[in-house]
């Protein structure tokens, strides 16, 4: 039996870093816009090219967590799929549910990492999303981007949830978000713990206001279980119906920060498959996303159980408080 079954598309990462000389940075507060010479060519150093993508991250970061995990996922029949499977058995992730899709080119993404922050060109793969017919019962299922077609995925994985209970972890792409289908919000009723970050807890909520009270309660009751908030620089917030928390970010020196919400989820995962408090679990989110950041990509950075606790061993101060 898998811990996990994580849903959604695997990409081939291409991370470009900006120079600083080579463009300007237009600073409308709160909103920042990167400004290239138009018809321009621009020297950038490419860092690295790594397989990616929310699936394959949280289902990397349990495996390295101990925990048995798979993918359900659609690539074509390219380099990037060779590469995935080879990059997936090393990280002992299953990937007997990974189909391929003729004439389709598997999904991409291209990362301009400009001062530390991120801002990605990205593409799905034209496949609609289907459970296999053959799954065996998970202890969970975390489901993440699929771009386009998701809405049937979503219908089969409410029959099964009610079919077959599991833990059902949710962090809706950004087209689900911007879509708000009522599918969507049918899926949050059968969800165990909802990820999303403040911008997007707004968006589903069709709210303006940023007070966290009223964001996560009012998510809460959509249905979830647990309502998970992360809010960048100023942490993450935790409710499960009862007391709400919030968990500062883990020190850390920021190179890259690509992932640090996919390594926040699985550090959350991880623990409350360990059996851990949610309050317990918004440390290891922390931890772990702050691991990623010192890191260009989303993997490298990617804790073991055994090193989350020996840095939070030697950080005791480092807590997540009621609110």
């Amino acid at each position: 039996m898998f811990d996990m079954i994580t849903i959604g598309d695997i990409k081939l990462d291409t991370f470009v870093v900006l120079d600083d000389n080579k463009l300007q940075c237009e600073l409308k507060m709160p909103e920042c816009k990167l400004c290239l010479d138009y018809g321009a060519k621009i020297r950038v150093d490419v860092v690295d090219s790594q397989i990616a993508g929310s699936a394959p991250n949280v289902a990397v970061g349990l495996a390295r967590m101990g925990k048995k995990t798979s993918i359900i996922s659609y690539t074509g029949l390219d380099g990037t799929r060779e590469l995935a499977l080879k990059h997936l058995e090393k990280e002992n992730v299953s990937t007997k549910f990974i189909q391929k899709v003729k004439g389709q080119q598997s999904s991409y993404s291209v990362v301009l990492n400009f001062k530390g922050e991120k801002t990605i060109l990205t593409s799905h793969i034209k496949q609609i999303y289907r459970l296999p017919k053959k799954l065996a019962k998970p202890k969970g299922l975390y489901i993440c981007e699929t771009g386009e077609g998701y809405e049937s995925l979503y219908h089969s994985i409410i029959v099964c949830s009610k079919k077959y209970p599991c833990m059902i972890g949710f962090n809706p792409g950004s087209v689900q978000i911007e879509e708000r289908k009522s599918v969507l919000y049918k899926l949050l009723k059968q969800t165990t713990i909802l990820f999303v970050n403040l911008e997007e807890a707004q968006k589903l909520l069709y709210e303006t206001q940023l007070e966290i009270r009223h964001l996560i309660t009012h998510l809460w009751k959509l249905g979830p279980k647990q309502v998970v908030i992360t809010d960048g620089v100023n942490g993450s917030y935790g409710f499960d119906g009862k007391e709400i928390f919030h968990c500062p970010i883990f020190p850390a020196k920021l190179k890259e920060a690509t992932g640090a919400g996919d390594a926040f989820a699985t550090g959350y995962l991880g623990a409350i498959l360990s059996g851990l408090s949610p309050n317990q679990a918004l440390q290891w989110g922390s931890v772990n996303g702050a691991s990623v950041v010192e890191y260009v990509g989303p993997q490298k950075g990617l804790l073991t159980t055994a090193q989350i606790k020996s840095r939070l061993k030697k950080n005791p101060r480092f807590l997540a408080k009621q609110l």
